[in-house]
C-alpha cells in the first residue's frame, strides 16, 4: 500500500479475507484506519464459559454442532489436502461438485443454486480452479491455518471494526461476541446474501461496504 502511495488504508473481506483483514488490523493499527468483515471467525475460547453471555454459549455450541455436521470438507483439507487435491484435480466432475456443494449450502438459495448463481457463474467458478490447477494450494490454507497458534486467536482488534452478517451465512456471531473481540462499531444484517455475498449480492456488499468506510474517509485536496 505504501508503494501505492496510501499510508492509511481500510481492509475489508470475509473467510480468509476476514482473517487477512484482522491481522492487518491488528499489526497495523497505525496504518488500517478500519477493518470491514463479513464474519467473526470460527470462535476460539479457551476461558471460564461462566464469563460468556447466553447468547454467546449458545452460538459456541451451534457452531460445534455445524462443524460436526459439515465439517469434513475442512478435516480433509486441514488434515490431508494431497489426497484430495490428486483426485480433483484430476476429474473436472468431481471439482466441480466439491465446489458447487458449497456454493449451494453456504449462499441464500434455499437449497436452489442456481436462485444465486447462473450456471455460467457456477462454471466459470469452477473453470477457474481446473485451468490454472490451483485446487490443491487452495486446501493447503487449511492445513497452515492450524498451526497458528491459540493466542493469536486470542488477540483483541482495537481498530474500528464493522460486520456485515448476511442472512444466508453458515456462522453467524452475536454481537456480544464481536464486541468481546472486536472494537465493533457497526454491525448490520443485509436482508439477503449468504457466505459468497460479493459474489451472490455485489451491489448489496458494495453498499455495506460504502457505508461503513464513509466516516473514516480522507476528503481529497482542493
Amino acid at each position: 500500500m505504501g508503494v501505492l502511495g496510501h499510508e492509511r488504508f481500510g481492509a475489508a473481506g470475509g473467510d480468509l479475507g476476514s482473517h487477512v483483514s484482522r491481522y492487518l488490523g491488528l499489526d497495523h493499527p497505525d496504518r488500517v484506519v478500519a477493518v470491514h468483515r463479513m464474519d467473526g471467525g470460527l470462535p476460539v475460547f479457551t476461558g471460564d464459559p461462566s464469563e460468556l453471555t447466553a447468547e454467546e454459549r449458545a452460538w459456541l455450541q451451534s457452531t460445534a454442532a455445524w462443524g460436526a455436521a459439515e465439517g469434513a470438507y475442512a478435516a480433509m483439507h486441514r488434515t490431508k489436502p494431497q489426497t484430495a487435491a490428486f483426485g480433483l484435480t484430476d476429474s473436472p466432475a468431481g471439482l466441480a461438485a466439491w465446489i458447487v456443494e458449497k456454493l449451494r449450502a453456504w449462499s441464500d438459495c434455499g437449497g436452489d443454486v442456481e436462485r444465486s448463481f447462473t450456471k455460467d457463474e457456477i462454471l466459470t467458478n469452477v473453470t477457474l480452479y481446473w485451468l490454472t490447477g490451483t485446487i490443491g494450494s487452495s486446501m493447503r490454507m487449511y492445513h497452515a491455518n492450524a498451526a497458528i497458534p491459540p493466542a493469536q486467536h486470542a488477540r483483541r482488534v482495537e481498530v474500528p471494526s464493522g460486520f456485515s452478517l448476511f442472512r444466508g451465512d453458515v456462522v453467524r456471531p452475536p454481537r456480544a461476541w464481536l464486541e468481546r473481540t472486536t472494537n465493533a462499531v457497526r454491525v448490520t444484517e443485509p436482508p439477503r446474501g449468504g457466505h459468497f455475498a460479493p459474489f451472490e449480492e455485489p451491489d448489496l456488499y458494495a453498499e455495506e461496504l460504502r457505508a461503513f468506510f464513509r466516516p473514516y474517509r480522507t476528503p481529497p485536496p482542493n
